[in-house]
């Protein structure tokens, strides 16, 4: 039965006529329209109000620029006093910039076995914790090892001074230069030059400095050093050869006729330029250049050995495979980081081959690994010492050179040979002890450089003594003061060469020891 209901209930406002009409007689679907129009209109402006909040705040990001500490380099270096050890704390100012940049392990890499057994795959790919570039800041095996290995605020204020002097020294168009450098205003008379022929060798030890310290042309802590690597990063790719030739195309620098030694500038560039690619991932203007430079690197090789003066020289020595050992680790975790398109089956024989040339090369009865044949004096720089340089064969460079690349290709540390070559490393701990008189010079910036980087895979002990000796040796020598400040002398065989600019490079990567590569634990 239909109810019916009062009539009042119905009635219609004769003052206002159309209240409730309009909406009664408005259809349902232009109601929901509307009220669905309001709806995204409101939440509309809470989004963009957002959004406008959040540019605010990563233009104050931006815009906030990190300054220098203020410089004390007498206090700081005099390591007489010896300085705390930096602790890491909250008020640390050391930062890790770019996190969203930092990468993940390599593909292929293992968590749980980091060095394979088989020869093949033995390559110890750990730059750090995660496999990741260079880098004081940078993900790699990070500032917290500075404490815990040794450093301080000694070391790390000697890396610093080193940096600043190298920015000082750079040319316009961002390379270094061996012989010639350049010399601020009011520093004519600063000495110090090497040989001609090595500014790409010595802009890439620039550049290996600054990235350990965890820099690059795109983030690092001081914008001014991140405008050097910019500046040096271009200058490197415009030496690069590009050259139908195999035996040019993909060098870095032209090889010279004068002068055999070119084949350190291209393996330490190249070594440069992966860690680069590695810490700033810039695949768009660093891959090709690495590949090209890499594939030269193992085109060069003599089939089944090293490496000498040339491609394919049909002849060895423990030094310029030490370097090509080098850059091709770096360069094989760009190729697992898939940054160069390279196989990793194509590094294997690399390996292999410098493995059998260190063994052939090295001593069974002393472990003294020798330049090209065992127990010889070593490497020698002819030109500027005709006779065997003091202490060549006692400080056993290519030792050195054997024990850390032994290490890096993937052999353990237990091993007799590395355990003979550590001893004999130990019985020449670093002395900064100059040439007087009849007394011959101990100092040797190239021997410390690799043999610290050895000593610190070893570790314990050991590594205490020897850390101990190189800061000494290193710190306390480095020069104060004037238009040298931040430097270390042009002495010593290779310093000869390579000028001031090389062992301030080579001296601030040696102080890096701490966080540049991660402990083999093998």
């Amino acid at each position: 039965m239909n109810e019916e209901y009062p009539e009042e209930e119905f009635e219609v406002d004769d003052e206002n006529p159309d209240t409730g009409g309009w909406l009664s007689n408005t259809p349902y679907w232009l109601i929901s329209i509307a009220a669905h129009a309001i709806l995204l209109f409101v939440l509309g402006g809470v989004i963009v109000l957002e959004k406008v909040q959040q540019e605010e705040e990563r233009r104050t990001v931006v815009r906030k620029e990190i300054k220098p500490p203020a410089y004390d380099p007498t206090k700081k270096r005099d390591i007489v006093r010896k300085p705390e050890i930096l602790e890491k704390k909250k008020k640390d100012p050391i930062k890790l910039l770019k996190p969203d940049k930092i990468s993940r392990t390599p593909r292929g890499t293992s968590k749980n076995n980091k060095t394979n057994k088989n020869i093949k795959n033995q390559l110890n790919d750990a730059f750090g914790m995660t496999g990741a570039g260079a880098g004081a800041y940078g993900n790699r095996f990070g500032k917290g090892s500075l404490s815990r290995e040794g450093g301080s605020e000694a070391t790390e204020s000697a890396v610093l001074a080193a940096l600043m002097w190298l920015k000082r020294h750079q040319h316009p168009d961002g390379h270094w230069s061996s012989n010639g450098f350049l010399r601020p205003d009011g520093c004519d008379q600063e000495d110090g030059d090497g040989f001609d022929g090595y500014d790409v060798g010595c802009t890439a030890l620039a550049m290996l400095a600054y990235l350990g310290f965890g820099h690059t042309h795109e983030s690092g802590e001081f914008p001014e050093f991140v405008a050097v690597m910019r500046k040096a990063m271009d200058w490197m790719i415009a030496q690069q050869v590009k050259d139908a030739d195999p035996k040019l195309n993909g060098l870095f620098g032209l090889p010279r006729d004068d002068a055999d030694e070119w084949i350190y500038n291209h393996s330490i560039a190249t070594m440069a330029m992966s860690e680069l690619l590695l810490l700033s991932h810039d695949k768009i203007k660093l891959s090709k250049p690495v590949e090209n430079a890499t594939k030269w690197c193992l085109r060069a090789q003599n089939p089944g050995y090293g490496w000498k003066y040339g491609y394919q020289a049909g002849r060895n020595d423990t030094s310029v495979t030490g370097w090509m050992v080098l850059a091709l680790k770096t360069a094989k975790v760009c190729a697992q980081s898939r940054y160069i398109k390279i196989r990793k089956k194509d590094f294997d024989p690399a390996f292999e081959g410098a493995l059998k040339w260190f063994g052939s090369c090295t001593s069974d009865r002393s472990g003294i690994c020798g330049y090209e044949n065992p127990g010889d004096e070593g490497s020698r720089l002819q030109a500027a010492y005709p006779e065997p340089y003091p202490y060549s064969k006692d400080l056993s460079c290519m030792t050195a050179v054997s024990v850390l690349c032994r290490i890096f290709a993937g052999e353990k540390t237990s091993s007799a040979a590395i355990k003979s070559g550590t001893a004999v490393l130990m019985d020449e701990i670093p002395r900064w002890r100059p040439q007087q008189g009849k007394r011959k010079s101990k100092i040797n910036l190239y021997y410390w450089y690799y043999a610290t980087y050895a000593m610190f895979q070893i570790g314990g002990s050991k590594w205490r003594e020897w850390n101990e000796a190189m800061i000494d040796a290193l710190v306390q020598n480095q020069r104060i003061g004037g238009c040298e400040d931040g430097s270390w002398d042009p002495v010593g065989e290779w310093g000869v060469a390579g000028g001031r600019v090389y062992n301030t490079a080579i001296g601030a990567m040696t102080l890096e020891v701490y966080y540049r590569f991660a402990r083999n634990n093998n």
